[in-house]
């Protein structure tokens, strides 16, 4: 099930990015164009173009919020993909802590110069 959930939201994610295409850029760049070519009114155009992206990121926040409001991050992995997503972190944790003692040794460097300049 979840996979069937996770493809449906996609979907909806899909959608929502093309409705936020459509209504963040080719309104303002049709408005622009009329604006330019056939004496469109500029404080209209103007007005016209802060609704359209305002809109634009209204539907792009709600969009993300829908599409991913159901998304199970580890429901639908499967076993191989969990075992990945384990090494990775794994990987993670100890890329932290190898940057961890640099910044240790970097301090210790740092002291030292100090005492040494002054």
């Amino acid at each position: 099930m979840p996979k069937v959930r996770g493809e449906r939201m996609g979907k909806i994610a899909v959608m929502a990015a093309i409705y936020v295409i459509i209504t963040g850029l080719a309104i303002p760049t049709l408005t622009l164009y009329f604006t330019v070519y056939h004496g469109f009114d500029s404080l209209i155009a103007g007005i016209v173009i802060f609704i359209s992206l305002c809109i634009a990121g209204g539907l792009g926040v709600i969009g993300m919020a829908i599409s991913t409001e159901e998304l199970e991050y580890s429901g639908g992995l499967s076993s191989a993909e969990t075992e990945k997503l384990n090494m990775m972190r794994a990987h993670q944790r100890a890329m932290l802590e190898e940057m961890d003692d640099v910044i240790e040794l970097l301090k210790e460097i740092r002291d030292i110069l100090k005492t040494v300049e002054g």
